[in-house]
């Protein structure tokens, strides 16, 4: 998180906004848990599985929409049709 989303203050670390006072503990779990669907659909595509590094980056974006999560969505779909072939 670069910045409150109430205030846009930039963020000082902290579980709380240092000007508005706003709770942000949730969103940083929320953002915690984008990074790890991320790690996960990028471990899985290194393994080969495709169609679980698909449903690991959609995990992703339901939780924040942050580019390498659309990245390897995208990567993903494009990908998948000739995955086979490559293995």
């Amino acid at each position: 998180m670069d910045r409150c989303p109430n205030c846009r203050a930039r963020y000082r670390e902290g579980a709380q906004c240092y000007r508005c006072g706003m709770e942000l503990s949730q969103l940083l779990r929320i953002e915690a848990q984008a990074a790890c669907w991320e790690g996960i659909a990028v471990g899985r595509l290194a393994a080969g599985d495709v169609t679980g590094a698909d449903a690991a980056a959609a995990q992703a974006l339901r939780r924040q929409r942050r580019p390498l999560a659309l990245m390897l969505r995208m990567f993903v779909r494009d990908a998948s049709p000739f995955w086979d072939e490559r293995l």
